[in-house]
């Protein structure tokens, strides 16, 4: 089933999705109930729809390979930083789990070390196009693409202005008197073609993390990215377009509201009817209990977005909340990162 038109794919999108929360689907949301050790998303990946493309997203937590890297020094050396052989292999397998054709990263230390993942980790999986920039973040990680579909063009924006960004309306959070105005990761820009000739483009983003005090750049980041988008539609109304990352924030904030009213849409929307449901277990992203990662499509790209495709994978939860602190406490062995993998279906149209 494919939406013709966007009010139309609206209203079939929520149906199915509502579906699915209410249990009349017939994939079961990860809690106690479905096995120890997961709280949140489906225990397991759904069956691909025959014909789609499945575009997914995963923070993976702070990968950092064994190879130190001399640009990185100091208090952000990354000698120590390697990520261990249990949680790489605990991320292959929700990667491997979540089978997308195109999957994007954050928290990925560099190009040359997600390859190296996935050539020792994922290597019977496709992924034969690799796509990874620098995004001027101190902390020397960046925006990543693992995909099947031929990498077109890829390009970013480090140190990318907000300063300005115009804040029209109700309900943004004050600007401090010296504000910091740029991106703290810049997002990264691919171009995708198959071998059909269907082009999309994604944005993979990492927005500000923190909170309420931070909140000013994300929506500065936020009103940026619209920015971006619509300039990319001026250029071309027929652009497919997918942003989609780690938003660092829940679904009723003002950073990802002012995505939606700029024309952004929600392919999970139906998890946060009311600012109370947000955090349905089914559609929590992030071990702490919030939603933090998205997978926003704009016009063109939603009428080939697949009604009731989405879906949030649950992987290891460290434990019940009273005896775990996500914040600061090690994760125990088996644990893969504190956000889960996000997925969806499309049609390729040409």
């Amino acid at each position: 089933m494919r939406c013709m038109l966007l009010t139309a794919s609206a209203v079939l999108c929520f149906g199915s999705c509502l579906a699915q929360a209410q249990g009349t689907d017939s994939r079961k949301p990860a809690d106690d109930s479905f096995g120890p050790g997961h709280r949140y998303g489906q225990t397991e990946a759904p069956d691909r729809t025959p014909g789609t493309l499945r575009i997914a997203s995963y923070n993976v937590l702070n990968y950092f390979d064994d190879v130190d890297d001399p640009e990185l020094s100091g208090e952000w050396d990354d000698k120590d930083l390697a990520s261990t052989a249990e949680q790489l292999q605990a991320l292959a397998s929700s990667i491997r789990e979540t089978d997308a054709d195109v999957i994007a990263l954050q928290e990925v230390e560099s190009r040359a070390a997600l390859i190296r993942f996935r050539d020792q980790y994922l290597s019977d999986l496709g992924y034969q196009h690799v796509g990874s920039l620098d995004a001027g973040y101190y902390r020397g990680v960046e925006q990543s693409v693992l995909s099947r579909i031929p990498i077109t063009s890829i390009s970013n924006w480090p140190g990318l202005s907000t300063a300005d960004v115009r804040r029209v309306g109700p309900g943004f959070q004050p600007v401090p008197k010296n504000p910091v105005v740029a991106f703290q990761r810049s997002p990264l820009m691919v171009d995708l073609r198959t071998e059909d000739g269907y082009e999309f483009t994604l944005l993979v983003v990492h927005l500000k993390a923190g909170g309420k005090s931070h909140a000013y750049r994300r929506e500065a980041e936020g009103l940026k990215l619209l920015e971006l988008v619509t300039q990319m539609e001026r250029d071309d109304p027929e652009r497919n377009i997918v942003v989609l990352g780690d938003f660092n924030a829940k679904y009723s904030y003002k950073s990802m509201r002012l995505l939606f009213e700029g024309g952004l849409v929600d392919t999970m929307q139906c998890r946060a009817t009311e600012p109370s449901d947000e955090d349905t277990p089914l559609w929590v992203t992030h071990e702490s209990g919030r939603t933090l990662d998205y997978i926003l499509l704009n016009s063109a790209m939603y009428n080939e977005f697949v009604p009731g495709s989405s879906f949030v994978l649950g992987t290891l939860y460290p434990g019940d909340s009273s005896h775990y602190n996500w914040r600061t406490e090690d994760p125990p062995a088996g644990h893969a990162s504190d956000h889960y993998p996000v997925a969806i279906e499309i049609i390729p149209v040409d």
